[in-house]
């Protein structure tokens, strides 16, 4: 009957995909390929697993890919040890071409694989690596892609152009990620520098054991403080493991006698970044951590709620110049094109680029006597985009005031209870 030949053909359907070559990963879960839609921002999840790999899933790993940028370093060999590794000549950011940086946000167990099995985020493409904490799930995997990425290094020419990596996250990463490479005896990573968070704190709803040498959640005065009409700013000054507990690695990592080295990838830059408490955009008496401030971008950090130190970052793009009014500008180059040429312009169509970039009140003439306006001839700026992606936490609020008029916020959802999915349970249980 019907009924039988649908079950044949789902069982039919079932076998060739089990029997298949078909990578089982691509059957669950699909990875993102590069998609047909044109913008110069976007947002690819290399893993989103929680806690381990799994066969369908890769643990938390996040890129946020700027196609308008370009960073160009150009490097010069040295003297220093093997002379791999080169020092900085210039350092400069230019909005021409697609070639713009990829930023990863975590680097979880497995990430390297994750960014092989998929063509939309390349190795040689990464320029900054971003940890929200130390949890072996959002970062175990930052040795081996290092690795990964430093072998597009070595086998491109002798004299290539070799940008550092920058790398930032909490305290105690520069000295864990030294013995890491230097262990491994892992000479094939690209230049790179560490950029720590300082005195991160722990919310005031963690209480440290010093038996048990970790911090426990104080729920019940967790629910007291929502529940309270006026709250007032929490004490934020528990510096994590830092201080508590004399043998963690925190307390230790800048004591070892264990000096960077070049060939090692470990060049010089890597700035300590300390909490601000009295910013402008601190929330709830947090601080608020300026981690990075470029021509057109900036990023921000503030501490999440978690059982060590732990950030959430916020991406702030600039406002970004108005588009050009093609429809006005180019009939009149058009009509003037012999005469731009004899005016200088080798490429008469660049006088479009030139008329761009006035600065605001100018305006451009032509040979034939038009005179075309900034004003008229740009359209006005345009708001700057935000992105923010949260650590592990089940409370974000330090970062209401950076987060405000986001455009996408990523947020884990680890103990997130989703009614029709959780069965014989409920959210009080499950959150």
């Amino acid at each position: 009957d019907d009924n039988n030949n649908n079950n044949d053909s789902n069982m039919d359907e079932s076998n060739d995909i089990t029997n298949s070559n078909t990578d089982i990963r691509q059957w669950q879960h699909p990875i993102y390929q590069n998609s047909n839609v044109t913008t110069d921002m976007d947002v690819v999840f290399v893993g989103t697993a929680s806690c381990t790999p799994g066969v369908t899933r890769g643990v938390s790993c996040t890129a946020l890919r700027l196609h308008w940028r370009r960073q160009t370093v150009e490097w010069k060999k040295t003297g220093h040890e093997d002379g791999r590794v080169v020092e900085p000549v210039t350092h400069k950011h230019t909005a021409a071409g697609n070639t713009g940086g990829t930023w990863l946000f975590d680097v979880g167990e497995c990430t390297q694989l994750q960014v092989q099995r998929t063509a939309s985020v390349r190795p040689s493409k990464i320029t900054k690596i971003f940890l929200t904490h130390a949890h072996g799930d959002h970062s175990f995997g930052l040795p081996g892609l290092l690795c990964l990425m430093g072998q597009d290094y070595d086998r491109g020419a002798d004299g290539d152009v070799r940008p550092v990596v920058d790398i930032y996250g909490p305290e105690g990463l520069r000295m864990w990620l030294r013995v890491a490479i230097r262990y491994s005896v892992s000479r094939i990573v690209p230049p790179y520098r560490v950029h720590e968070l300082m005195d991160l704190p722990m919310a005031p709803e963690w209480e440290f054991s010093p038996r048990a040498r970790r911090f426990f959640h104080k729920q019940r005065q967790q629910n007291q403080r929502q529940q309270q009409e006026q709250q007032q700013p929490q004490d934020w000054g528990t510096q994590g493991l830092a201080g508590q507990d004399p043998s963690s690695w925190i307390s230790v990592a800048n004591s070892m006698p264990l000096e960077p080295s070049s060939l090692f990838g470990e060049v010089d830059g890597g700035r300590s970044i300390y909490p601000q408490y009295n910013h402008p955009l601190s929330t709830d008496g947090a601080p608020v951590y300026e981690v990075e401030d470029e021509q057109d971008v900036r990023v921000y950090a503030a501490p999440m709620s978690h059982g060590i130190p732990c950030v959430g970052y916020v991406v702030d793009e600039r406002p970004r110049p108005g588009r050009l009014r093609q429809e006005l500008v180019q009939p009149i180059v058009q009509r003037n094109l012999q005469a731009l040429c004899e005016a200088g312009f080798k490429v008469p169509m660049k006088a479009m680029a030139v008329i761009k970039n006035l600065p605001e009140g100018a305006s451009f003439t032509f040979p034939d006597g038009t005179v075309v306006t900034q004003e008229e001839a740009v359209e006005p700026q345009r708001q700057g985009r935000k992105v923010v992606i949260c650590g592990d936490t089940c409370d974000c609020r330090a970062l209401t005031k950076l987060a405000h008029g986001a455009d996408l916020i990523i947020h884990e959802a680890t103990n997130a209870y989703l009614e029709g999915l959780d069965a014989n349970t409920n959210a009080a249980q499950v959150e």
